[in-house]
């Protein structure tokens, strides 16, 4: 039995071929705003993803709203024959389920009748009855109640209806035409309704967001700053005299920070930074999320009951205004309290945190002086590794690919049995072998599109060599030469023949001559300052003979300013040690640079520090001619030990930003987690007393930040185990989550529950925000920059979530009687 449609892209890329020219680019664009497994990449593309969410959500609330007034004035499950019809589709959806479950579990024969599965005939014909019944409530309820715009969505949605039918169909035809010249699958009759009913279904759901969004329009002119703000000077207000919830949490904030120091011991003295800047940041986000979770679901709920929103209503107020208003009532005391945990934590991190980095630099420099240079190398390694974590670094991964012990090529490494990262799978290399981790950095191909023989994607990887090669420097001329070269080695391979068009060839000629100019230019600069450079560096080596240390350094520094800084590479890996080996003695790696154009190399051998930052320099001059491209080769040479890596535990660092900036962008994090978390605190409260909106905003909470995880294992069906419910019968059966269950009664039932509970709980992943993507604490506390792209993502996101629940309380603020 198939179990999913053809890819869709495929039939984008391969058989569109076969309609006409001119109709081509709104063909395409009809499939890719209409099903909703295909989108464009970037912005555009989660916009449009958005878009169709949103509108399948108005489509399903619109319908709904409509059939509980049905059900409320009678106009349906009055007792016809189409409402016992609908009982029984709806016991009998109920068993095509079980029967689906009896023929997958084989206990009894899949069944076809006339070569078409029985379940999809037997779902065809519920599915057609439910219809009915639903256009029969939608028709009476509408002419009864509605208006004429009413009227004219409902006519929409069934031209939708028609052009979904229309356009999935004609995919199918386009499809099976292509079939025999491209290898690609026939789509059989059921494949093609559904394809149509999932187009249908989104072009449906425009039809109401236009409906919607011209009624948010109308509210939107309405709105007015001024009753804006005097509902938000109300909401802060309300929340200092009910709860003093802004003192509060400041007070708890200050008594916490100040022992913080009592409980807090990192393992390592490097995991110093990580450790206080991530408890700071989450001691930030759990009082915020508290308070917020308490102030926003009680806020309307109170109102509402204690009649004190008449003195509202009855003005001249819009609903959305309201409800705005809250929220940005709500979001002036988070803004309040980020700043204020902001420069409190900064402080408190550069006393605690930089006076330990000044302490143990002070007595690095005393044990130096007392000849203690062992220990006196180790504090000062000490006092880096805690500065790198306070630091805002700018990382450039490369892409990573193995060598195994014979020397052939893999995507992933040995697999040592220890845990992994459900992020970022750990390899390993064995010691000693010609075992090999390869970062390739430039215009290089996705190792993991190469599977299978499959055509390769490219991504760019490539270094910023403008911004580690400062202009004017040696390592700069030396890279603009070689610009230059390849500049003048692809105009010469240019067609200059007769037959090109005479302005081009003039145009061409003219270009080479330049470029030849400028690289003369280039190369005298690059050998007047070289020279430059080895002079003062033959007068610095002349001093230090003659023992005048001082001016041997003056000129080092001289010299050193000629040149761009070395290139600084950080790693940190793991190693598995499969014997002990004499104790304290280290795992040794072999690290090798290669410029691929110029065949610069770098080698070294240094000792793998476990749970610390590796740091190599690179020479600049590596990276004169690259293009940004650079291949860095990591091999383990201590026998008998495997060295573990992942692709981001190497990289090349960028200058660095701001620790503080960096910090306060983390907090900017918790803010918009606490902006999505108002916006469902008010929307919760438009409809649901103050008890049942509280549990619904800490659920939604929950839900978004623990478990959105699992909420995406439920869409894509990838839980080990199965279901919830057939995850209950291996738990108390004590059965593995692997191997397949004996299909009992039990099991049987267990599986019919969970076929119509899952397709209703994976959706939840579309309601429930992803929290989590919104917390970027630990790339701060990791001592990384967060790239203001990412931010502003993140903002995107955030607002993605709080609109639509702003707007959704809005409509059942409007159409709910306040005084109940």
């Amino acid at each position: 039995m198939p179990s999913s449609l053809p890819i869709p892209l495929l039939w984008g890329q391969m058989f569109l071929q076969g309609i006409p020219e001119r109709i081509r680019p709104l063909v395409m664009w009809l499939f890719v705003l209409g099903e909703p497994n295909v989108t464009l990449p970037g912005l555009m593309g989660a916009f449009i993803t958005w878009v169709k969410v949103i509108s399948l959500f108005c489509l399903v609330g619109w319908i709904g709203s409509w059939i509980s007034a049905a059900l409320k004035e009678r106009k349906v499950a009055h007792g016809s024959w189409l409402d016992i019809a609908a009982l029984i589709a709806l016991v009998g959806a109920a068993g095509t389920m079980l029967l689906r479950v009896l023929e997958t579990t084989e206990r009894i024969p899949v069944y076809k009748i006339g070569g078409v599965y029985t379940v999809y005939l037997l779902a065809f014909l519920w599915a057609a009855i439910a219809f009915l019944w639903v256009e029969t409530g939608l028709w009476k309820t509408i002419r009864a109640y509605g208006g004429k715009w009413d009227v004219a969505v409902l006519v929409g949605i069934h031209l939708a209806l028609g052009l979904g039918l229309a356009v999935g169909f004609e995919s199918r035809e386009a499809n099976n035409a292509m079939t025999l010249t491209n290898a690609i699958p026939a789509m059989s009759m059921v494949e093609g309704l559904i394809l149509s009913i999932r187009l249908a279904a989104t072009y449906m759901g425009y039809v109401v967001l236009v409906r919607v969004a011209s009624l948010v329009l109308v509210e939107l002119f309405s709105v007015r700053l001024r009753r804006l703000y005097a509902i938000a000077s109300v909401s802060v207000i309300e929340s200092n005299r009910r709860m003093w919830a802004p003192w509060v949490v400041i007070t708890v904030f200050l008594v916490v920070l100040a022992f913080t120091h009592w409980f807090l011991q990192p393992p390592r003295p490097a995991e110093m930074g990580r450790l206080f800047v991530g408890t700071l940041t989450l001691l930030c986000s759990l009082l915020l999320t508290v308070m917020i979770t308490l102030l926003t679901p009680l806020s309307l709920p109170q109102d509402i009951a204690n009649q004190t929103i008449y003195t509202v209503v009855t003005k001249p107020v819009r609903r959305i205004e309201l409800i705005w208003g809250r929220m940005l009532g709500f979001m002036t005391i988070v803004t309040g309290l980020v700043l204020i945990f902001g420069i409190i934590s900064l402080g408190y991190l550069w006393r605690t945190v930089g006076g330990t980095i000044d302490a143990t630099e002070q007595a690095a420099l005393k044990a130096y002086r007392s000849n203690r240079l062992t220990e006196s190398r180790q504090l000062r390694e000490q006092a880096d590794q805690i500065r790198t974590r306070m630091a805002a670094r700018v990382p450039i991964l490369g892409s990573l690919t193995f060598l195994d012990s014979k020397g052939t090529p893999h995507i992933r490494g040995i697999d040592v049995g220890q845990e992994q990262s459900m992020r970022e799978p750990r390899s390993h290399i064995e010691g000693a072998t010609p075992a090999t981790g390869i970062w390739s950095f430039g215009i290089v191909p996705d190792p993991y599109s190469l599977r299978g023989g499959g055509r390769p994607v490219f991504i760019d990887r490539r270094i910023p060599v403008d911004s580690l090669l400062p202009r004017g420097s040696i390592e700069s001329l030396l890279n603009r030469t070689y610009e230059l070269k390849y500049e003048i080695a692809q105009a010469e391979r240019q067609d200059t023949s007769s037959d090109a068009a005479i302005g081009k060839v003039k145009d061409q000629s003219a270009n080479l001559a330049r470029a030849r100019d400028e690289l003369k230019i280039a190369t005298d600069a690059y050998t007047k300052q070289k020279a430059q450079a080895d002079d003062l560096e033959a007068k610095a080596a002349a001093a230090k003979d003659a023992g005048n240390e001082a001016e041997a350094q003056a000129l080092l520094r001289q010299a050193a300013d000629l040149h761009a800084l070395p290139i600084p590479l950080e790693m940190t890996f793991n190693v598995y040690r499969t014997t002990k080996g004499r104790v304290g003695e280290p795992v040794y790696a072999e690290i090798e640079a290669k410029n691929p154009a110029t065949g610069a190399e770098y080698r070294n051998i240094f000792a793998i520090r476990e749970y610390y930052t590796n740091k190599q320099a690179l020479p600049s001059s590596i990276l004169a001619g690259s293009n940004g491209s650079l291949v860095i080769e990591i091999r383990c040479i201590s026998p008998t030990q495997y060295l573990g890596m992942a692709e981001s535990d190497l990289f090349i660092l960028t200058p660095s930003g701001n620790f503080g900036v960096n910090f306060m962008k983390g907090l900017f994090g918790v803010w918009l987690q606490a902006m999505v978390l108002t916006a469902i605190g008010v929307f919760a409260g438009t409809f649901l007393s103050w008890p049942v909106a509280l549990l619904t905003t800490i659920s939604f909470f929950v839900a978004g930040q623990v478990a959105f995880s699992f909420l995406l294992d439920f869409t894509r069906q990838s839980l080990l185990g199965g279901g919830p419910f057939e995850s209950l019968i291996r738990l108390l059966a004590h059965d593995n989550q692997v191997s397949d269950l004996t299909p009992t009664l039990s099991v049987v039932t267990a599986k019919t529950l969970d076929a119509i509970v899952m397709p209703v709980m994976s959706r939840l992943v579309y309601i429930v925000p992803n929290f989590s993507a919104l917390d970027v604490s630990n790339i701060v506390a990791d001592g990384f920059a967060v790239s203001w792209r990412l931010i502003f993502n993140n903002f995107l996101l955030a607002l993605a979530y709080a609109l639509p629940f702003s707007i959704a309380g809005y409509f059942i603020l409007k159409n709910r009687e306040v005084a109940a």
